[in-house]
């Protein structure tokens, strides 16, 4: 006995997954093959789909075939989201590559620019808190802290001027908390960039110096431009933040979000990124695109919903 409803969806998934050319979908496409010749008894794919073809045909509009008829425009449609989601995903890899984080820049900092005791990143809120994103070595996490009492500081200036670059001299006899731990780091000078600005606080890139560097060094061009790349890495790690948040606030978002990223081998932050575009693509929006990836034949399309075109 055949069972004429997960036939339908066989056929159905592979009619959509054979308009498409990327390395998932037809790994899949060979997988259904395989499936729809164990069920009509055909060694070979064409002859196996054709005899599938005709066992659903004999079904007829009613009755069973009924059923399988709705299940396999639902099936379609979702197998049509997933080719559509597999080329996405091939091109984004293509297109991307890996993308280095903020423990990446900084380490680099501390590595490439000349007399460079080491790199942190952190926003100092209005009520006088400190979060550090990133610091290496691990005992900047402390300077950084004792930065936010530094009244003529980087931290300061930083907030004054608002963007740009600032590089502030420390002096070596002036007493102070941040003074103090800077002596002991072997920290003459700190060169800091603005990321952004929070409503209730300011994001800085700080690279801690053992030697004073003047305006217009190349130390502090390849600082300015460790600080692009740690600004984009932050914005990544924000994006990061709000698909964990939508993981939490929305269910059926999350675990498409998850289907997504394991089934194509990308970032959850990648995956929301390629669900929406399938959303534009599929003209409809992400919360549609999300239930029927996340719910799966459990669906039914409503008239003129989801024709899988």
């Amino acid at each position: 006995m055949v069972d004429v409803a997960a036939l339908g969806r066989l056929v159905a998934e592979y009619e959509a997954l054979s308009s498409s050319s990327s390395p998932e979908a037809g790994q899949r496409l060979r997988d259904v093959c395989y499936t729809i010749g164990i069920y009509t008894g055909e060694a070979d794919a064409a002859r196996a789909v054709a005899r599938a073809r005709e066992l659903l045909d004999r079904q007829g509009p009613g009755g069973a075939g009924g059923t399988a008829a709705g299940a396999r425009a639902t099936d379609r449609a979702r197998a049509t989201l997933l080719a559509v989601l597999g080329e996405l995903a091939a091109r984004e890899r293509v297109r991307s590559g890996s993308f280095p984080t903020l423990h990446d820049v900084v380490q680099l900092t501390r590595v490439t620019v000349p007399h460079c005791v080491g790199a942190a990143v952190s926003t100092w809120h209005d009520d006088g808190s400190v979060e550090t994103f990133a610091a290496t070595p691990s005992y900047l996490l402390a300077l950084e802290r004792a930065q936010g009492g530094a009244e003529a500081g980087l931290l300061a200036r930083l907030r004054r001027q608002g963007e740009g670059q600032v590089v502030v001299r420390l002096d070596p006899g002036r007493p102070g908390r941040f003074a103090d731990r800077a002596r002991r780091c072997g920290v003459r000078a700190v060169a800091g960039a603005h990321l952004r600005t929070h409503p209730h606080g300011c994001t800085v890139f700080s690279a801690y110096l053992r030697t004073p560097a003047e305006p217009g060094t190349p130390a502090l061009g390849l600082v300015e431009v460790l600080a692009l790349q740690a600004s984009a890495a932050l914005d990544r790690f924000a994006l990061s933040r709000a698909v964990a948040d939508l993981l939490d606030r929305r269910h059926a978002t999350g675990l498409a979000i998850g289907i997504t990223a394991e089934r194509f081998g990308v970032t959850p932050h990648t995956a929301l990124s390629l669900l929406v575009a399938a959303a534009q693509r599929l003209g409809t929006d992400l919360d549609t695109v999300a239930r029927r990836l996340a719910e799966g034949d459990r669906l039914r399309s409503a008239p003129g919903e989801w024709s899988g075109s």
